[in-house]
Formats: structure tokens, C-alpha cells, sequence
């Protein structure tokens, strides 16, 4: 016997998903859409060489931390729906991007055989929710030279919140 209503609902998801998706990789001005709230300007761009990834922690002690404490992870898996599109999550095994198990504590562009573009090979970085998020914030400026054609999330808070779904789902 089906259940009424669920395929509604699974629309309903994906068409929300969806919106979130093509929001965060909208490249026109937040303030241009028609009764959109004015967004304050955006934090300078950070750039790899220039921060201190912080200290390498469990997942459980990351998100015991303040700010990922409140952060809202099931909103979270649905901003994970863009990265979806190119990196796995909990499988080894990579698509356009590198999968994402194990990526926190772990040294970028060290993924054996993935053709990593130089400047992440280079850049020294470790993946920490810290380092995550400024190059979420803005991948192409965070690391000049990468090869990761993702505009990134403007939002902090999105920001917070994809990174307490990936420290709950990528160990």
C-alpha cells in the first residue's frame, strides 16, 4: 500500500533543495532580487597562506564549540545538496571532486590519483572547520588558482551550518 502524500513530500524537499542549491551558486547581488533584505558587506577575503587553520579536533569536540554548537546541521544537509553535485560524502570514491570522508584534520589535495589543480597542491592548507569555511566563503579568492568552480555560500550561517552536517556525516 503507498502512502498518501509521499511523493508530495519528497517534491516538496527536492524543490527546496533545489532553491538552495541554484541560491548558492546565484552570482547576482542578494540586494538586486525584489524584496530581498540588504545583506552587510561581505568580510574581506581571506586568503590560505594568511590563516591559522587552528587546532586539529574530533568532530565531536568541533561541534561542541559555540559557534557549530547552534548551528543548524539538518538545514545544513540541505545546502550539502550543491556539494553533492560533485564530492561523495561518506564513500572513497571521488566524482568531479574529491570525496569528503575524512576531510577534517586532513592535509588538502592528498587524495592519491585526484588531479588536484597546483595552487591546492600547494597551498599547505588542512581542512579544519576553520579553513572550511573561508574557503567556502569564497573558494576561487581563498586559494587563487584552484580549479573548484563553486561561487560559494555568502551566508555565514550557511556556512556554519553545512560544516555541523559535514563534521556529522564525512568521519
Amino acid at each position: 500500500m503507498a502512502v498518501v502524500g509521499a511523493p508530495r513530500r519528497r517534491s516538496a524537499l527536492s524543490i527546496a533543495a533545489l532553491g538552495l542549491l541554484l541560491a548558492a551558486c546565484d552570482a547576482a547581488s542578494p540586494d538586486a532580487r525584489v524584496g530581498a533584505e540588504p545583506v552587510p558587506p561581505a568580510s574581506p577575503v581571506v586568503r590560505a597562506a594568511e590563516l591559522d587553520p587552528g587546532p586539529i579536533k574530533t568532530a565531536a569536540e568541533y561541534l561542541a564549540e559555540p559557534e557549530l554548537a547552534t548551528a543548524d546541521a539538518g538545514r545544513g544537509e540541505l545546502l550539502a545538496f550543491a556539494c553533492a553535485a560533485c564530492h561523495k560524502f561518506r564513500e572513497e570514491e571521488t566524482l568531479i571532486g574529491p570525496y569528503l570522508r575524512g576531510v577534517f584534520g586532513r592535509r588538502a589535495a592528498s587524495i592519491e590519483g585526484f588531479p588536484y589543480s597546483p595552487a591546492l597542491r600547494q597551498s599547505g592548507l588542512v581542512w579544519t572547520p576553520r579553513s572550511l569555511d573561508a574557503w567556502l566563503a569564497d573558494p576561487a579568492g581563498f586559494i587563487q588558482g584552484t580549479t573548484m568552480a563553486f561561487a560559494g555560500y555568502r551566508s555565514a550561517q550557511d556556512r556554519r551550518d553545512l560544516i555541523a552536517y559535514l563534521l556529522r556525516t564525512t568521519q
